[in-house]
């Protein structure tokens, strides 16, 4: 395992090497693309090398400055023992629980949220939580998600923002569709994967292969459209918001199908004797439940509600 880690790890930095454009500054869908290619090459190093980024994005967002040449991750899930922020003697005095932490042993540091503090914290200052629910699935097992516990004076630099800040930002929308543009690239790598090694020539089973590809076709051009109006209108965050949540939805509906299509129509035999398939489809199955699902569209239904409707064509 430790070898497995370095590999991430040297993997990692050479992905976080070149910084992508910020999102709503001119050039969102080149980096809404480079994370889409990211998804499609590799799954496990898309989820921290998006996190990394993301954690760049954020910080030129709040004019805040990283430590350069570290590789980040971002920390801002919510667990049963929240971590707690004190400001102490100038400085911040942070100890507790931090959860969903991501690239243990594998990044840096990390933007971590706590007491309405977003903070800049060395990983290397927690330590793995003895009793915290050990991760089961084999997907994204070398990302190394576990909890972390802190017990740690820092000075007043290490704050980044209040999480306010972190929360309102117009690029915390931007940073949910790049989320979902990691996916939809792992759905493309799937897809590439399965017409690679395709054996089933009967109409049905070519019907759900072009079935996925148009899938992917639509994912990739509802992202890119989003990266367009981002550019378009960077701080309309009501928009943002909507936006978003409707990307997200329609990014995650069509990596189902995706996943069903090339079940479907493939068979069970990939999944069963396919290690590399049946990793990817595992992995992607984990990844999209990041959406937020119903708790999204809820209030997206809800702002049509208080909308004025369109006027009939």
């Amino acid at each position: 395992m430790e070898s497995i880690v370095s590999d991430m790890r040297a993997a990692l930095a050479l992905a976080a090497r070149d910084d992508l454009p910020v999102p709503g500054g001119g050039s969102t869908r080149a980096r809404f693309d480079a994370l889409f290619e990211f998804g499609r090459r590799d799954l496990e190093l898309t989820r921290l090398a998006e996190a990394h980024h993301d954690a760049r994005a954020i910080a030129a967002e709040l004019g805040a400055t990283l430590v350069p040449d570290a590789v980040y991750g971002v920390w801002a899930a919510s667990g049963p023992e929240p971590l707690v922020a004190e400001r102490r003697d100038g400085g911040v005095h942070v100890h507790g629980v931090a959860s969903w932490c991501t690239g243990v042993g594998i990044v840096d540091r990390a933007l971590v949220t706590a007491s309405g503090l977003l903070l800049d914290l060395p990983v290397a200052s927690g330590r793995p939580v003895v009793d915290a629910p050990r991760w089961a699935s084999p997907a994204f097992a070398v990302t190394n998600t576990t909890s972390l516990r802190f017990d740690i004076s820092l000075a007043p630099e290490a704050i980044v923002s209040t999480a306010d800040g972190y929360l309102q930002r117009p690029g915390f929308w931007h940073g949910a569709i790049g989320v979902a543009a990691c996916w939809a690239g792992g759905a493309a790598g799937l897809l590439d994967l399965h017409q690679r090694r395709w054996r089933r020539q009967d109409p049905h089973a070519l019907a759900r292969l072009g079935s996925a590809y148009a899938w992917v076709e639509a994912m990739r051009a509802v992202i890119a459209t989003a990266a367009d109006e981002i550019d378009a209108a960077p701080g309309a965050v009501p928009d943002n918001q909507r936006r978003a949540r409707c990307v997200r939805h329609v990014v995650e509906r069509g990596c189902t199908q995706v996943i069903d299509d090339l079940g479907v129509g493939a068979g069970p035999e990939p999944l069963a004797y396919d290690d590399v398939i049946a990793a990817r489809t595992l992995q992607l199955q984990l990844y999209v439940r990041q959406c937020h699902g119903d708790r999204d569209l809820e209030p997206l239904g809800r702002s049509l509600l208080d909308a004025e409707p369109d006027s009939p064509g």
